[in-house]
């Protein structure tokens, strides 16, 4: 499954069918870039940190392209969460950051 730019509803979805579009789209992203080349069922779960699957100016790249797809902005904090380094963990991040913006509005 992929995740276009006009597919991404934002606040309209829940928390698990965010997480889900999340995981989708950020496994699509390392995926598309030839950063992960086994089972990407596994994908969720690795370590993308500890696995070498991004440079320090790619972090900065897919930092900045999860908040534009997402609408969510992540705090120091945030890189700091453990939950940070996986794709699940990202994903419940993305979908508690995008609640909060939510709750905002």
């Amino acid at each position: 499954m992929t995740i276009e730019a006009d597919e991404f509803r934002g606040g309209e979805l829940g928390g698990d069918e965010l997480k889900e579009q999340a995981i989708a789209w950020l496994c699509h992203w390392f995926v598309t870039r030839r950063k992960f080349k086994g089972d990407a069922a596994q994908l969720p779960d690795i370590n993308y940190f500890d696995a070498g699957l991004l440079t320090s100016l790619e972090v900065i790249e897919f930092v900045s392209e999860i908040e534009d797809r997402f609408g969510v902005q992540f705090s120091e904090q945030d890189f700091q969460d453990s939950r940070f380094v996986t794709v699940a963990g990202l994903s419940e991040l993305i979908a508690d950051r995008s609640a909060q913006a939510t709750e905002r509005r």
